[in-house]
């Protein structure tokens, strides 16, 4: 019985465990990336004692991680703007009342490789190590022409979802990073935004998202949020059906004793499905 409890509170610790993870921004995964004309560093303040101790550890964390990259004993001459905040109140790798905040800082290229100019006065000028670097790390940076499955990946899933029926537009926001994202009819980035300090977007102009009154032309934005999670969960209960029904049929002339474990063979369809067909 002690056994059987013990797996049970150790089921509920990795179920909450992954469930915190996958409700974090996908920038609290990365130590710095490139994003248009920008480098994002990213600082982690762990079990820290209140919000504001957590935000000016993970200021600093994140501050380190520029002078890591520049190879700088000291950064400054340029803006470094916080572009989003997130804060894990509850963290399950920490006591209770104890939070883990992570900070994002945002840093233009050119700034970047003027601070590594300052600090290898020696260098050639037709040289430059922050450009190559930013070419190593990894590229965030949208384009137009990528397709839903491909941003799903890249930044996980949306804090919300909105339709532009007149349009015929679909809006992904994600708010916990600044950046709107586009898609035409046939799931195809059509533009991208990203707001902030220093807004960026793939046209010149900004994009404007009304979501105020009809005008006799325009239709409002509608939230399609619920509904989106209420097609993943009606996806979900239909991969299972699916499944049950195949295993049904390809075991039924299969003697009792050579057929597999019970629950085995309708898990397995099951995880196919699901990668065949991933989520709205």
């Amino acid at each position: 019985m002690a056994r059987y409890l013990l797996l049970t509170l150790l089921s509920l610790v990795v179920t909450s465990t992954a469930h915190a993870v996958e409700n974090r921004p996908f920038w609290t995964e990365q130590a710095l990336f490139h994003f248009g004309d920008d480098v994002f560093f990213t600082g982690r303040a762990s079990c820290a004692p209140n919000v504001e101790d957590g935000r000016q550890r993970a200021y600093v964390a994140a501050v380190q991680e520029v002078k890591n990259f520049t190879r700088a004993q000291e950064v400054g001459g340029f803006p470094i703007d916080t572009q989003m905040i997130f804060e894990d109140l509850h963290p399950a790798d920490c006591a209770q009342g104890l939070i883990t905040v992570w900070r994002l800082l945002r840093v233009p290229r050119t700034a970047l490789e003027s601070l590594n100019r300052q600090s290898s006065p020696g260098t050639q000028r037709d040289i430059s190590p922050i450009q190559a670097q930013i070419t190593a790390i990894r590229n965030l940076t949208p384009r137009v022409g990528m397709l839903r499955d491909e941003i799903w990946n890249r930044y996980g899933l949306p804090r919300s979802i909105w339709a532009r029926p007149e349009q015929g537009e679909l809006i992904w926001d994600y708010s916990h990073f600044g950046l709107i994202i586009v898609f035409n009819q046939d799931d195809v980035l059509t533009r991208w935004r990203l707001n902030g300090p220093h807004p960026r977007s793939s046209e010149d102009e900004a994009i404007t998202l009304r979501r105020d009154h009809p005008t006799g032309k325009d239709l409002p934005a509608i939230d399609l949020t619920v509904r989106l999670q209420q097609l993943e969960g009606q996806q979900d209960l239909d991969r299972r059906r699916q499944a049950q029904r195949y295993c049904t049929i390809r075991f039924a002339e299969v003697p009792e004793s050579l057929r597999p474990k019970r629950g085995s063979c309708e898990q397995r369809e099951y995880e196919r499905l699901k990668e065949q067909h991933p989520p709205f």
